[in-house]
This record gives C-alpha cells, sequence and structure tokens, in this order.
C-alpha cells in the first residue's frame, strides 16, 4: 500500500470527489487529510466523508488549528451548496471530532514515514498551504513525492493542447496561485526527491460523460463496489444532471497519478512564475513533471482499481 497524505479544499466539489476515492481504496494507505484554510464546516464536511468510508482513523489537520473558528475569518462558510445538497445535510449534525494543526500533522506523518522507510506521496488539490508551512517549520523533514494538481504545460510542451489554451505558454492556476511563494519554494526545496504536476492544459479536458460512466461501470462489472467510489460516481452523476455538463475531473486526474504516473504523460521540466501566471519549460535533473497527455484508458483503470 502507498502511504499519502491529501491536502484538499472544498469550493470545488472535484476535491471531496477525490477524498471518497481515496478513502477506501485498496492500494493507498490515507495516513491524513489537510484542509485549507481549515474552517470547522470543512473539517465537518472532511470527517463525514472519511467516517462514512469506514475510515474513522484518519486524522484530520487544519492550516489554523480549531482555535481559528471563533474568529471573524474563521467563522465564514466555506463548504459549497453542492455537497450538502448531493451528500445531504445531515453531514450539519456530523460530529467534528478532533482537528489538528495542519502543518504539525504533515510534519509527524513524514518523520513517522522517514523512520519506517515508507515512501509517503503528498498529494495536493488545493493551494499547497499546509506543505508549504510545514516545510518551512520543521527543516528536518523530507518528501519523496509532492502531486500537485495545476500548473501549465503550454505550446512549448503539449503536442496536441485544448483549443482554450492554444497559443499559450503561461496562465493563471488557481492552486499554485493561492500560495505562490510557498510553491515557488517547495519547487526550490531539495529536500522533496520527486514533483509531479497535473496541468490544466490536460485535467481540464477530462470530464465526466455518460460515456465515460458506461466505460467505468464495464470494467467494474461482476466486482464489488467499494463505498468511497460508489459515492464518487453517484455524485459526478449528479453533478452532470443538475448542471447539464459534466464535472471536470482535475483533482481525481492528479489522484489517479499517485498510483500509476502513466495515466499522464510527462515532461521533466522547470516550473516557474511570470507576470502572475505560470509556465513550465523543458530542463533536465530537476526531478520536476509535468502532464503534457493523457491516457483515458488508462485512467479508467485505477478509477476502477
Amino acid at each position: 500500500m502507498r502511504p499519502i497524505v491529501f491536502e484538499m479544499e472544498t469550493s470545488d466539489p472535484d476535491d471531496f470527489m477525490t477524498l471518497l476515492w481515496l478513502a477506501d481504496h485498496a492500494e493507498l494507505d490515507l495516513r491524513a487529510v489537510l484542509v485549507t484554510a481549515g474552517s470547522r464546516d470543512q473539517c465537518q464536511l472532511i470527517r463525514w466523508g472519511l467516517d462514512h468510508c469506514g475510515r474513522q482513523d484518519v486524522p484530520i489537520g487544519a492550516l489554523h488549528g480549531p482555535g481559528w473558528w471563533a474568529s471573524a475569518e474563521g467563522s465564514k462558510a466555506r463548504v459549497s451548496a453542492f455537497h450538502y445538497k448531493v451528500y445531504g445535510h445531515a453531514i450539519h449534525d456530523h460530529p467534528v471530532g478532533e482537528v489538528v494543526s495542519g502543518p504539525e500533522l504533515l510534519a509527524a506523518v513524514l518523520r513517522e514515514g522517514a523512520q519506517s522507510g515508507a515512501a509517503t506521496t503528498v498529494l495536493v488539490g488545493s493551494a499547497p498551504k499546509n506543505l508549504g508551512a510545514a516545510f518551512r517549520r520543521d527543516a528536518s523533514i523530507t518528501l519523496p513525492r509532492w502531486v500537485q494538481q495545476g500548473g501549465f504545460a503550454g505550446d512549448n510542451l503539449v503536442a496536441a493542447p485544448l483549443e482554450k489554451f492554444r497559443g499559450k505558454t503561461t496562465c493563471p492556476s488557481f492552486n499554485p496561485g493561492g500560495a505562490p511563494k510557498e510553491t515557488l519554494e517547495l519547487l526550490a526545496s531539495p529536500r522533496i526527491a520527486r514533483r509531479l504536476f497535473v496541468s490544466k492544459n490536460v485535467c481540464h479536458g477530462v470530464v465526466w460523460t455518460r460515456a465515460m460512466h458506461a466505460a467505468l461501470e464495464a470494467r467494474l462489472e461482476g466486482r464489488g463496489r467499494r463505498v468511497g467510489l460508489a459515492t464518487m460516481i453517484a455524485a459526478l452523476d449528479r453533478y452532470l444532471v443538475d448542471k447539464g455538463v459534466g464535472k471536470a475531473m482535475h483533482d481525481i486526474v492528479a489522484a489517479t497519478c499517485v498510483v500509476d504516473e502513466a495515466v499522464c504523460e510527462r515532461a521533466e521540466v522547470e516550473i516557474y512564475r511570470a507576470r502572475g501566471e505560470w509556465g513550465a519549460r523543458a530542463a533536465a535533473g530537476t526531478d520536476t513533471f509535468i502532464s503534457i497527455g493523457f491516457d483515458e484508458g488508462r485512467f479508467l483503470d485505477v478509477l476502477a482499481g
């Protein structure tokens, strides 16, 4: 089993869908969930999701910690209405349980992994604020692999760019753009052995459709259906019905790359920021890779487990 820590947010529904897929996956050992910014409603939703998948053992870490909840900023609602509509308003009554400091929890998990020889992956579907804070505060920790949803690979790297990105070599990117200093520090850190960015020029083209659902169901035929996977599929279907368009599966694609990096074709690069936008250029020896292509068949195979 691959040990993994997931850092997420709750405004875009696919972060939580990704958590459901990760929580009870037979090949993944989910060691912790970190949430940015870490308000009470976010932690309550995550606790419900973990408990729903039988993962009462997985700890939750919040960027600012529960002491922040009583502040004006900390008491703001940060969970989109989609979650309550799809998963049920009973989430409001679910016990939040213990919530600890996200950066401290991550540092503890990474130290434990280093001592046991486990090659831990940190998957980030948000701005990497918990990860960045942990590396700033604790100079002793190291990370075998960081998988980040976001960043941009442009026409200089992608042979078949999405139409909306054609002609571009840089582009704004929400996740690294939410923590630019932390992202650049982590990219430069010699304490991270391998980095993989799943760029928007690839994952924005992966959209849930009825045809994709049918292809996944064909792979699952005759097999048991774990709770996390089934709940994720139901949520994707609900989004398709409610919105009339499929959900772009940004973080779900990044999560499948944790299991099999070959879901996305990759290029070794230097990732940079220019005028508030993100780009990547080919470079050797960086141990930093970005997605430049996508294998849908492989993606569905990994989704099905």
